[in-house]
């Protein structure tokens, strides 16, 4: 049953509880990184540029790099649209049944976080550095304004951390399918019994089961206090099982992608 939740709890046909999906940490991360990719878009957008008095077009605010500015815009866009994606993904896992589909739904959640969660950290400081290195002219006669380009700089460190949250959760959420589905089952622990235990125990057994007509006397009676050579070789081989057993889940006490 651990495989039924496997990257995630995914039964085809399942209702959508836009409560619980919503109260998701994974899921405020991404609205998070939404609204932030929305502030760092619109500010340099609209507010990362200055024009000199002197010349005919604007000169971007963060070290006068035009492409900087436009890398911003691009980054910002690209994030809103990477997390609207990744939501949807999100809000269809439920319905999806198959595990290998899952899997590849949950890496590509992984990779895709993990992507801009580094291209944010790169920007911040990128960002922050030219436009500290931003000198205007003395005869500029144009107030500089770089409150704007100040909060892309603020929403730029802000996606970087709503980014990685997302990134942590959905490795989470990897490393628990991949415990689910390697986990071993009650088949695979406990159908390979040995042959001497299925043919040697009950009647109708080899010679030497219990109750076979015929079978040897057991070294130690019962008087003396010892079990039978049979039930102690049981005994041992039940322990032995116990201590073969693979370490206990921590994952499986989740209902599946709680995060």
């Amino acid at each position: 049953m651990d495989n039924v939740r496997a990257y995630g709890a995914g039964l085809a046909g399942a209702n959508f509880d836009k409560n619980t999906f919503f109260k998701k940490p994974t899921v405020l991360f991404r609205c998070a990184a939404l609204v932030f990719g929305l502030i760092l878009w619109y500010s340099v957008s609209k507010g990362g540029w200055h024009k000199p008095s002197d010349e005919t077009h604007p000169v971007c605010l963060y070290g006068k790099s035009s492409s900087t500015c436009s890398f911003a815009t691009a980054v910002g866009f690209f994030a809103v649209c990477g997390a609207v994606g990744l939501i949807v993904l999100d809000a269809k896992m439920d319905q999806i049944s198959s595990i290998p589909t899952r899997r590849r739904a949950v890496l590509a959640d992984l990779v895709v976080s993990a992507i801009f969660t580094g291209i944010f950290l790169i920007g911040f400081f990128t960002f922050w550095s030219k436009l500290s290195a931003f000198e205007v002219a003395e005869d500029d006669e144009n107030p500089i304004k770089t409150n704007n380009a100040k909060f892309g700089i603020l929403s730029a460190l802000l996606s970087f951390l709503a980014w990685g949250g997302a990134a942590f959760f959905a490795w989470r959420r990897y490393e628990e399918g991949n415990q689910a589905t390697h986990e071993p089952n009650y088949d695979e622990q406990f159908g390979q019994v040995s042959t001497d235990v299925q043919d040697g125990y009950g009647y109708g057994g080899d010679s030497t089961g219990i109750g076979h007509v015929g079978a040897a006397p057991a070294q130690s009676s019962y008087q003396s206090g010892a079990p039978p050579q049979n039930m102690q070789n049981m005994q041992n081989m039940q322990n032995m099982q116990a201590m073969q057993q693979p370490s206990a889940n921590p994952y499986t006490q989740s209902e599946g992608y709680g995060y």
